[in-house]
């Protein structure tokens, strides 16, 4: 899998989202989407009173905020706008009951039951028949998930494992089906995107070891921005299936021969996501739609699909997520990005769907400092830089490193409302990149560039107009010095 099978949105790239990663990045994306429509964005301080929103009592930080077009003003936790309501995600939280609502509307689902003690729990699973999946009523992010459980020897193994690693009660015991398992995000009666997710795996260069190659695939997931912190994780699980295939951390597997390390296929636990939006039937985009509607008052969501290998035309729905990720769906392994973030914006603010958006991004993580530093309650980022913008570059060649000249760029810049960057190229070089939506004030910063501070000597100014094209930029100004 390989970097050139990705395509991503032209304005999306992976420098917009840097160090930006878990679910303060499915914040931002949502965030960004409707700040460069021109709406106003406010961030709030963790815990603010003005959450209503259900967060399963975890820090709002980063990952709460407003965005309104002063008309209206619609709250965000995450990728869940107001609209979807508190009661709607509790019910989401608790497995049993949205598999009741499901089947009272007639969704497809795997046949199940909740139980509580090991014995009842193996005696429903040799009544339905190997292979089974166990999971906990209430359990997210994949944790105490196992699927393709063979026999009962394997089972009892893992309830041990369970018992001893978790505090669930309660498990859903369900039959395993076989066919590939699909996240897919509805907004709206429409399915926007859909990831196959493919449970964590090596494919073997008949060089390393088994250990080696998951650090090098660990290593590769680090380039994805939504996968960067979501290793491959050594652990029961990825013991238990190499030694079912018969492997161990230190064999090494034969050239193009691909490992499976998990039965689940959560991307937390290592898991591949490759975009499938194009390769799902119609059908099986209206049963994810269908789920939505089978639930009260939930216009978007993440709804999970294993779909028939017998038939694409049919599938299982196993859960929906009302605060879905939505992070793979932009940066996929494989594949090309769908809009997830654009489709969210579209329904909340219909009347900017037409609007002309801006390709600036502004500098999240450094907004978040007072905010995390409790200095004030909430921030407004500046407004979107919406009119046509003016460009220059500028190569400075002189004495212009260690001479404060950089810093005077940068405070001249920000004076006057100019975007953009001074770049360190060497010892006695600088670029300059001076955007503004003012063509005056951006030719006549080259009097700034020449006078430069008082221990600088400009001895040559190369000038260059530029064609501002849709090419992702940084509002503020930033000095590179690597």
């Amino acid at each position: 899998m390989q970097a050139q099978e990705v395509k991503l949105l032209k304005t999306l790239n992976t420098d917009v989202v840097k160090d930006i990663t878990g679910f303060q990045l499915c914040s931002y994306l949502v965030a960004l989407e409707g700040w460069r429509r021109g709406l106003e964005l406010k961030w709030y301080r963790d815990e603010t009173n003005l959450c209503k929103l259900d967060t399963n009592n975890k820090s709002t930080h980063g990952k709460f905020f407003s965005l309104s077009n002063g008309n209206k003003l619609h709250y965000f936790f995450r990728s869940r706008g107001d609209k979807v309501t508190n009661k709607t995600v509790k019910i989401c939280k608790n497995k049993e009951d949205t598999k009741a609502l499901f089947k009272q509307s007639n969704v497809p689902i795997p046949r199940g039951k909740t139980l509580e003690t090991d014995e009842n729990i193996i005696n429903y699973a040799n009544e339905i028949g190997y292979p089974v999946i166990i999971k906990p009523t209430s359990g997210s992010m994949g944790q105490g998930v196992y699927t393709n459980i063979s026999n009962e020897d394997e089972l009892i193994g893992i309830l041990k494992e369970l018992r001893s690693k978790y505090s669930f009660h309660e498990y859903i015991v369900e039959k395993h089906y076989d066919g590939n398992e699909y996240r897919i995000y509805v907004v709206d009666d429409k399915a926007i995107g859909a990831t196959n997710r493919i449970p964590a795996n090596i494919v073997g260069d008949g060089v390393n070891t088994v250990e080696k190659l998951i650090e090098i695939k660990n290593n590769e997931r680090k380039k994805n921005p939504y996968l960067a912190r979501k290793p491959i994780k050594v652990d029961y699980e990825v013991t238990y299936m190499l030694e079912r295939a018969g492997y161990k951390l230190d064999s090494i597997p034969e050239k193009n021969e691909e490992l499976f390390l998990r039965e689940k296929s959560n991307l937390s636990a290592g898991g591949d996501p490759i975009e499938a939006t194009d390769e799902l039937s119609d059908e099986v985009k209206q049963i994810a739609v269908d789920a939505l509607k089978a639930l009260p008052s939930i216009p978007h969501a993440g709804v999970d699909i294993i779909v028939d290998p017998a038939d694409n035309r049919k599938g299982v729905v196993l859960e929906a997520n009302a605060t879905a990720e939505i992070g793979f769906h932009l940066f996929p392994l494989v594949g090309e990005a769908r809009d997830v973030a654009g489709a969210i914006i579209d329904y909340y603010f219909p009347e900017t769907i037409e609007k002309n958006k801006s390709s600036f991004y502004f500098d999240y993580l450094s907004m978040l400092e007072p905010l995390k530093k409790n200095a004030v309650d909430e921030i407004k980022a500046i407004q979107t830089p919406m009119e046509e913008m003016h460009a220059k570059k500028y190569i400075v060649t002189g004495k212009v490193i260690k001479v404060s000249y950089m810093s005077y760029i940068k405070r001249e810049a920000l004076r006057n409302n100019i975007f953009g960057y001074i770049k360190k190229l060497s010892n006695n070089q600088v670029e300059i990149l001076a955007l503004g939506s003012d063509k005056e004030i951006v030719d006549g910063f080259y009097r700034f560039v020449k006078k430069g501070s008082k221990k600088s000597v400009i001895k040559n100014i190369e000038e260059q107009d530029l064609i501002h094209s849709d090419e992702p930029r940084k509002t503020g100004f930033q000095i590179i010095t690597s």
